[in-house]
């Protein structure tokens, strides 16, 4: 599927949550409505009774809307409140699930197997380094949580990290990509919130029935009747709230399991190795433990996992996933019926990046020759990569320096190589920078930018956009504190020359775009504009960046940006001169693209992209324009490499 269509399908499954949701509340205004009716009928006659003639005698429009305005309260508040507190990124469901944080700079064997192989399949798929969190449970299973792909995060539980080989590791964590890539992270988020808010009116049920204890307790003769009454309306809102929640998790099962078969598939795809999943399933099967987790607050997020995490009542009814030998049979179909009982993997180490293959072939610049890929296949690559981009971004590691791979995996290093990338070629600005690094740089970090500064000098320009997105894992490691200083020093930096040149734009937008959000600083973008001609001034300026950046010359820059404005629909944009892009015009301008909506995002960037193809070639700096602009769309673009495929 469309990476663009399955985004908008994720938002439309979100209105048709709301929708049912909607009519669950109505149901509980009427079951709560006629509970309240039943009691007061008690409390004039004494007889417990649910006559229709006698209920209509204790109608009253005042109470009915009372009794609605405090379950809509209840439910929508109950429902937000946990929704929010999810929604900040996908480390709250990771530690929620009791999930611990994996160091990047990991020496375990396992645990770095699981990093590099997260690595990979990021840098491959053009999406920043998702921090990766290990659950202490003996059961092989996984999940990617978060609100979009980029403040998502993996968990994997120490079963499948110790039991799967190397491909079948791979085969899990695309898996779980696809499921980033297709918008289920945010409808899983929702379904959590949405079973909240309904199971709010059992809670308050169970809280009336402790009450009514405390009732009794106080040996008040006159209180009888009223003890008799809470007893009646709690029962009846445990029994109200515990329906609804059934049916929640009925609903919850129905829209879950055909998107694991859609992820199987995906992952298939991602690798060309349907071994890979096929192989993780049959050791689920096999397992002693099979993929069941054992913390409490496993249920609420049962929906995500890659295999069924928890056994409950009416198993079959409420499955989140289909069967495994459905799900085996449908990726081998020659499989015999044997699971595949798991063993601990050797422990040996994974390559040093000194023992990693080096690059055999021109990946390592990905730089698309001419004819190779046109504007429109490089955005329907969005979403999607394959076993060729996963060897690209393998080389592209590979080819990182020693030093700088090792840095990028803690917090003082990764800060370290984000100021090193931020140092001026020129010595008088340089000079600058360092002066400022010295007064408001942390003392250690500013020792390891010393031991980094040369090794900038010789980077390849394709390495920029990897390396940065390496960090990113270790630098959501900082305190606030340390954060905000960081945050200081990096504008500081970009500000030495007072100008901004690309590339100081481009990490601008990624990484402290990323961090903020993390960090609670910056709200993610809502989704308000369906149509570019609600952005028009906003895509001018996007175009006028593409344009500069790719042709120094004014006139093939003012023919390549009347061609993306032709492929936008909007032959009346004027190409911006160069000292009209600054810093303040291109952020604001992004910040409004954000908000558009899956489907319009495409014609962005196709408008973009044939901008930059114009001449029928690329450069390094406008791929990473083009990339930078899909990330900070929540559309990973994947690395560019030649292929026979196009």
């Amino acid at each position: 599927m469309d990476f663009f269509e399955a985004q908008d399908r994720a938002r439309r499954q979100t209105g048709w949550l709301v929708v049912l949701f909607m009519l669950a509340v109505m149901g509980l205004i009427l079951l709560t409505n006629l509970l309240v009716l039943g009691v007061l009928a008690y409390n004039q006659t004494g007889v417990p009774t649910f006559s229709p003639e006698l209920l209509a005698q204790q109608f009253q429009w005042d109470v009915f809307l009372g009794v609605a305005a405090v379950v809509i309260a209840l439910v929508f508040l109950g429902s937000a409140y946990k929704t929010m507190s999810l929604s900040g990124g996908g480390h709250k469901v990771a530690e929620m699930l009791g999930g611990r944080a994996l160091s990047s700079d990991s020496r375990d064997p396992d645990e770095r197997r699981v990093l590099n192989v997260v690595e990979e399949i990021a840098i491959a798929a053009g999406m920043p380094v998702p921090r990766v969190y290990l659950l202490e449970e003996a059961g092989i299973n996984a999940f990617a949580a978060g609100s979009s792909p980029n403040n998502a995060v993996i968990g994997i539980t120490r079963g499948a990290m110790e039991t799967l080989t190397r491909d079948e590791l791979q085969g899990v964590i695309a898996h779980e990509f696809s499921h980033i890539f297709n918008g289920d992270m945010r409808m899983n988020i929702r379904l959590i919130g949405v079973l909240h808010g309904i199971l709010l009116l059992a809670l308050v049920g169970y809280f009336l029935l402790r009450s009514s204890f405390f009732v009794r307790a106080s040996r008040n003769r006159q209180s009888g009747g009223l003890v008799v009454a809470i007893i009646g309306l709690g029962i009846g809102l445990l029994v109200i709230g515990y329906v609804g929640h059934f049916f929640g998790q009925w609903i919850k099962a129905m829209v879950s399991r055909q998107r694991e078969y859609l992820a199987d598939a995906s992952a298939v795809q991602f690798t060309r190795n349907k071994q890979g999943i096929a192989g993780a399933l049959k050791k689920i099967g096999g397992a002693l433990h099979g993929s069941l987790l054992e913390t409490p607050a496993a249920p609420e997020y049962s929906h995500a996992y890659l295999a069924q995490g928890v056994k409950g009542f009416m198993q079959s009814l409420f499955s989140t996933h289909p069967p495994l030998p459905d799900r085996i049979r449908r990726l081998d179909p020659t499989w015999d019926g044997e699971f595949v009982v798991p063993v601990k993997q050797s422990t040996e180490a994974e390559p040093t990046p000194e023992a990693a293959p080096k690059p055999s072939l021109d990946i390592v610049g990905a730089v698309v020759a001419a004819g190779v890929l046109s504007a429109g296949k490089m955005v329907d690559q969005v979403g999607h990569f394959d076993e060729q981009q996963v060897e690209a971004a393998q080389a592209i590691i590979a080819a990182i320096p020693p030093e700088l791979r090792e840095a990028a995996a803690e917090p003082f290093g990764a800060r370290a190589v984000i100021y090193v990338l931020l140092l001026d070629p020129r010595p008088r600005v340089e000079r600058e920078q360092q002066r400022l690094l010295e007064q408001q740089a942390d003392p250690q970090v500013v020792q390891v930018c010393q031991a980094l500064a040369e090794l900038r000098r010789d980077l390849p320009e394709a390495i920029r956009l990897p390396l940065i997105e390496l960090t990113l894992p270790a630098l959501e490691g900082l305190s606030e504190e340390q954060y905000r200083r960081f945050r200081a020093v990096v504008q500081a930096l970009i500000a030495a020359d007072k100008r901004v040149d690309l590339k100081e734009w481009i990490l601008q937008r990624l990484v402290i775009r990323q961090l903020d959000q993390h960090f609670g600083l910056r709200k993610p973008a809502r989704a308000i504009h369906g149509k570019l001609t609600q952005v028009k001034a906003q895509l001018q300026v996007m175009l006028s960046l593409a344009a500069h950046t790719e042709y120094p010359d004014a006139q093939q820059a003012e023919q390549a940006f009347n061609a993306g404005a032709a492929e936008a629909g909007m032959t009346d944009l004027t190409l911006l001169p160069r000292d009209a892009l600054d810093l303040n015009t291109l952020n604001h301008a992004l910040d409004s693209l954000e908000q558009l909506k899956p489907l319009a995002k495409p014609r962005l960037l196709k408008a973009c992209a044939v901008c930059i193809l114009h001449d029928g070639n690329t450069t390094v700096p406008a791929q990473e324009l083009l990339r930078t602009l899909a990330s900070c769309l929540d559309s990973p673009m994947p690395i560019l490499v030649k292929s026979s495929e196009f």
